[in-house]
């Protein structure tokens, strides 16, 4: 996939100052006409950090096996082979090929179709990793991606078996769901929630706006308004059943979801 001399652009991280303090590391590498991402963790910065990268490692070779559609191609490699400075990096580092955005594009430039194209390719990556036993369990926008027209997800650290659910330890307030600010599992309910989330603020072209954690349960909890404007209004029961507070009212699985958007197919 990449050939691994490639120490001299190995120099620089591009992840952010704060992700960079708990150890991760992010490069982009170009070779010939392609690009990849390579993303590694220091040894002995933070404890979680190491448990959730090595957690994404564990879920990709996971997914191999289960013969996944939702992953990028990708490699997991010898981190020696990568780096030749002295900075202590866990044992494995993962390379993944370059990719879009899925939504990328803003709604304001899509019709009709191509809004509930991209809608359902949405639905469709979720509901394959579903399929094959494991929640996404940190689903943000940037993690779908488009390779060969193929939707993908990226970034498995919080990923989990469907059936080891435990109360989470981690998650990103954006994109929680109520029950999560009150300590229960995640669920696929929960993953639902969080793709509402994204639905909604690419949607509505507008991203919400909280400072603090308690913000971020209040808004989740008791104040967030599902609002579209024409001429996607028709979309707004849609929103409702993925964002319900209420988990026993919320749409159980991704295959309800995609009933009620046939409705505008």
């Amino acid at each position: 996939m990449l050939n691994h001399e490639i120490f001299d652009e190995l120099q620089q991280a591009c992840n952010s100052l704060h992700s960079q303090s708990f150890g991760r590391r992010l490069y982009q590498i170009q070779q010939s006409k392609n690009q990849y991402w390579v993303k590694a963790q220091l040894f002995g910065f933070n404890s979680i950090s190491e448990q959730a990268f090595l957690n994404e490692l564990c879920v990709y070779q996971r997914l191999t096996q289960q013969k996944s559609n939702v992953l990028l191609p990708f490699e997991i490699v010898d981190s020696r082979t990568l780096f030749k400075n002295a900075e202590p990096y866990l044992q494995q580092a993962l390379i993944l090929q370059d990719s879009i955005a899925l939504f990328e594009q803003s709604p304001i430039q899509c019709s009709h179709a191509e809004i509930l194209h991209l809608l359902l390719k949405s639905l469709d990556v979720v509901s394959d990793m579903h399929q094959v036993g494991y929640l996404h369990g940190d689903l943000k926008v940037e993690h779908f991606r488009i390779y060969h027209k193929q939707c993908c997800l990226i970034d498995f650290e919080q990923a989990m078996s469907l059936d080891q659910l435990r109360p989470h330890n981690s998650a990103t307030p954006r994109y929680m769901a109520p029950e999560l600010f009150h300590a229960e599992a995640k669920s696929i309910q929960s993953d639902i929630y969080a793709l509402g989330i994204i639905w909604l603020e690419w949607l509505t072209q507008r991203r919400l706006q909280e400072k603090t954690y308690m913000d971020w349960a209040y808004l989740h909890c008791q104040h967030l308004k599902v609002q579209l404007s024409e001429p996607l209004i028709m979309l707004e029961p849609v929103l409702s059943a993925m964002l319900h507070k209420i988990k026993s009212h919320r749409a159980v699985n991704i295959n309800e979801i995609k009933q009620r958007l046939s409705k505008f197919v």
